[in-house]
Parts: C-alpha cells; structure tokens; sequence
C-alpha cells in the first residue's frame, strides 16, 4: 500500500540524534530520506554503531563535502527535487557553508527548511553551546530529577534530543500540508530548549498559579522494594477508590478513607508505611496481589526483560533487521498503529556513502562526471 509520505523527499544534514531522530519517524512514515554526510567521516554518531543504527534505519546515505564548491551544487540540484531540508548545525554555519534557507529558498521556493539548534536561531543564548543535559538544565527540567535527600539525578536519557526530534517531526508535516493549501515553502526554527521548556508547561502552570515551584506527589505514586530488593511503581495519581483497594491488600484498614489533600499533607508518614508493608513480600506477590485488586503497579523493568516482554512482543514493537553487511540486529518499531499501515522496517541503516553513485546518477550525472566529483574531494 501507499505509505503516508511516500513521494515526499527529506534531505538529513544533521547529526547525531535530534534531526536524524526526527527524520527516521518521517522515513518510517514513507519518506525518501537521503543522510547528507561528510566524505570518509559521516555522522558522528557512527562512532557508536549500535546507537546510529537505532535512529536511522529507512535512510539512504549520499556523502557531500558541503565546503567545497562541487560538492554544493550537487546538494542545489538535490534541492530542486526535495521537499525537505533538515539540519542541525549551531546557528550561522549553513550561511557560512551557503546552505542556508534564503539561499536554499531560492533553488526551490516550495522547500521546507528546518534548523534544530539548542537555543533556537534568535535571542540571546543562541550562541552558546551545549548538549541536552545543559538544556535540561536551563529549561528547569532537572528541577524534576532529585532523589529523597534533594540531590540532583542526572537523567541517561537524552529528553532534549528526543522532544526536538519530535517536536521537529510535528513541525515538517503541519507545513507540508500548509504548503499544498499556500503553495509556498517554509521556514521552521526547531529549539531543543523550547521543546524542554513546553514540556515543563504543567509544572510552570503550578508555579504561575500558587508561586511554588515544586508539587507534591501522593504517597501511592512512587517508587518501592519488595522483600526481595527489586522494584516496582504504584501509580495512584489522585484517585480515592485506588488508595482505598491498595490499603484492603496492603491489610492497612485503619489508612482507608484519608482524603486526597490528607495523603499529600502526611505524604513522609503514609509512604513509610507503604515500604514497612511492601518489604514483607517480594516484588512478585505485590505483582500478583495489586494486580488482582486493580491497583496500578508495574515492576521496573531491565532491557533484557524487554526484549522477552509478552506485551512488546504482541505489539510487534521489536523487530528483527538483517544490515547491508548480512549481520542480524534488532530495531525498536515506529511506536504508532495506524490503520493499514505496516510498520515493516523496510530498509536497513545505510553503510556511509552506500548511496551516492545511484543518486548522483538519477541527477544526471555520468560515471566520469561522478570520478571527477571525487577527485575533487566532493564526494
């Protein structure tokens, strides 16, 4: 069947993981994406094989020296075909490298243009550098990321990026449909402290609304240890009826009954007696028991448990790909069912480069055109 972006063309000239991330779920939708890397080096996230194959699979490689004048008017001829163009570069350097959107713009007026920077294009951070850890950290999202005694936990997972990449992914195909309603291409400014900063609106909400700046959890939502040491989350976010089945299981009668703004008010006393009850049995009897009185409760999971999920395993969220190189590997599925769309990963990583004589040929170019590219270090 026709994928929902089939014949739409993404030109990938970002690096790492918020760009690429972005255009492997727009590749997965059915866009042709073509990776425009450096000759000889490529995205540097090669450098770490396994994370690189895990956002960019659907993709096709071309290498382009974008500093040297060939290699440029390759990307031009590219972008008159292109739907399009994502990049990732600190703000400035694709004018300096004259891949910028007015220039870019000019080659293609329908184009659709997205810069992904840290701090956006504009204002006063946009120079600064950084990585997704400082953006947490100026967006007030580490504010979130504290143990018991009130010191920091630095986050493994690089929400930044990720909430870019998405927030990047919602940009393009809005416009793309702006575009056939206009009939005019389009500039997005994509900022992963921005992105940050909107997924901190109810906390900000909270703040705008009483002047504190923390919120005051249930005692019934967190995190706890059976017997056994391993651990598990109760999720009772507010709801009397989950409180009240939690105690009847827990043999804790006497907690029944104490209203919401109770429970937050006594929140170090109640949670105490939730780990004094919880470190009688294992993880597993609490599994069973909360499970079986419809209390919300998941155990804490390892990667190698989900690799044998039974429920990841019937949402097919985990599939087996064979790369370029014949090697076996395991690929996380597009994460959203859409109604006869198949979520088969229909091609592999590219290897670097594995494109660019098939693309360059389909441009017009000739196999001595392509030789004299490369002796031009342009390819």
């Amino acid at each position: 069947m026709t994928l929902p972006l089939e014949g739409i063309r993404i030109l990938e000239s970002a690096l790492q993981y918020p760009g690429p991330y972005c255009c492997m779920l727009l590749a997965d939708l059915g866009a042709e994406v073509i990776k425009v890397e450096m000759p000889g080096v490529g995205d540097y996230a090669r450098h770490l094989p396994d994370f690189f194959r895990s956002i960019n699979r659907n993709k096709k490689s071309l290498t382009l020296n974008l500093k040297a004048p060939a290699g440029r008017e390759v990307l031009y001829r590219l972008i008159e075909k292109s739907d399009v163009f994502t990049e990732g570069f600190r703000p400035g350097v694709a004018k300096r490298l004259g891949i910028d959107y007015d220039t870019l713009s000019r080659k293609n007026p329908l184009l659709i243009y997205c810069s992904i920077s840290g701090y956006g294009q504009e204002g006063p951070y946009r120079d600064l550098p950084g990585h997704d850890l400082n953006y947490q950290a100026m967006s007030g999202m580490l504010q979130c990321f504290k143990d018991s005694q009130g010191d920091f936990i630095q986050p493994t997972l690089a929400i930044g990026d990720l909430s870019s990449g998405m927030f990047a992914a919602v940009g393009i195909l809005a416009t793309l449909i702006a575009r056939d309603r206009t009939g005019k291409g389009s500039y997005i400014d994509v900022s992963m402290f921005n992105g940050l900063l909107s997924w901190m609106s109810t906390h900000l909400g909270t703040f705008f609304g009483t002047g504190k700046s923390t919120k005051v959890y249930e005692p019934g939502y967190g995190i706890f240890t059976g017997r056994d040491g391993k651990a598990f989350t109760l999720g009772i976010a507010h709801e009397d009826w989950f409180w009240d089945r939690l105690c009847t299981a827990l043999g804790l009668e006497d907690l029944r009954g104490i209203p919401g703004s109770e429970r937050r008010e006594r929140r170090s006393e109640l949670t105490e007696k939730l780990r004094t009850a919880f470190g009688k049995e294992t993880r597993e009897h609490w599994l069973e028991t909360l499970e079986k009185a419809d209390v919300p409760i998941a155990p804490v999971k390892t990667l190698e448990e989900l690799t044998h999920d039974k429920h990841i395993l019937h949402e097919e969220m985990i599939q087996d790909v064979q790369l370029s190189t014949g090697e076996p590997t395991k690929q996380v599925s597009f994460p959203i069912k859409i109604t006869n769309l198949p979520r088969r990963i229909r091609m592999p990583p590219p290897a670097l480069g594995e494109h660019t004589v098939p693309l360059l040929s389909e441009l017009g170019y000739s196999a001595s055109d392509i030789e004299g590219l490369r002796r031009q270090s342009a390819i």
